[in-house]
């Protein structure tokens, strides 16, 4: 059975302090990343002891701003700088890990191998679930960073009320509005630029996209796209965005899959 901790740690060089859960594992360290207005504790859990992953040990964060994190009011919320702090609390691993992320979480994912591989411990496996990686990709995200901040955050009980999916407004309400609205700018920024070449071309042994079956066109076409660049595609029956709660089996056993290299 797997040995779990949920613990908070300082972040290197900040006084904040960051919500880090872990279980064991006899195979490979899974480093699961979250999307914005989750929460790591909420999401990843489920699906780290699924039937397909539970053999694995597995690393979930509730990222600063989110979940049960610390929420500073000076920190930029940039995925850039999210990335630097995820690489430098995993600079302690002994040996190369996976990296699986959600949502903005599959974003973040591709700046942490960034970060890793410039550090010269590039991961073995960068697996993302239905990332910002086009500009058409940006829905929620687009929204948030389309308004001004002041208006953002005294609006924040509305936009959460009218989420419809009950487990995201429980997380949202964990989230602080400005460091949705932060990252959100962050995310639709860097989707600008397209990320999918970034993540063709980054030196990982296995990569692979996560698509829900019951996601919307544009995001089907993302996938078309991602595996037109060479890229595996899995796809989770029964599911759309929200995978964690749709289907956490279903998508154990795509990442599962993916690892295998197929």
């Amino acid at each position: 059975m797997n040995v779990e901790e949920s613990v908070r740690i300082e972040v290197p060089g900040m006084r904040h302090r960051i919500l880090r859960g872990r279980s064991s594992g006899a195979a490979q360290v899974l480093v699961y990343l979250h999307g914005l207005g989750c929460a790591g504790s909420r999401d990843w859990p489920p699906v780290a002891h699924s039937a397909a992953l539970s053999h694995h040990a597995s690393i979930w964060f509730d990222l600063l701003g989110f979940g049960q994190s610390d929420r500073p009011q000076d920190f930029s919320y940039e995925l850039a700088e999210q990335a630097r702090l995820l690489a430098a609390l995993l600079a302690s691993r002994a040996g190369p890990v996976a990296l699986v992320g959600h949502s903005m979480g599959g974003t973040l994912g591709i700046l942490v191998a960034e970060e890793l591989t410039r550090a010269g411990r590039p991961p073995a496996a960068l697996l993302v679930a239905e990332p910002n990686l086009r500009p058409e990709d940006a829905t929620g995200s687009a929204v948030a960073a389309a308004t001004p901040l002041d208006v953002f955050v005294a609006k924040w009980d509305q936009f959460v009320e009218s989420m419809s999916a009950p487990s995201y407004r429980e997380s949202l309400r964990m989230a602080d509005p400005v460091a949705f609205h932060r990252s959100a700018t962050s995310l639709v920024r860097l989707g600008q630029g397209g990320l999918i070449p970034r993540l063709a071309a980054l030196p990982v042994p296995v990569k692979g996209y996560i698509l829900g079956a019951l996601s919307d066109e544009t995001t089907h076409e993302t996938a078309r796209q991602v595996a037109a660049a060479g890229i595996p595609v899995a796809t989770v029956e029964a599911s759309g965005h929200g995978f964690s709660e749709d289907n956490p089996e279903g998508l154990g056993s795509a990442i599962a899959l993916l690892l295998t290299g197929a």
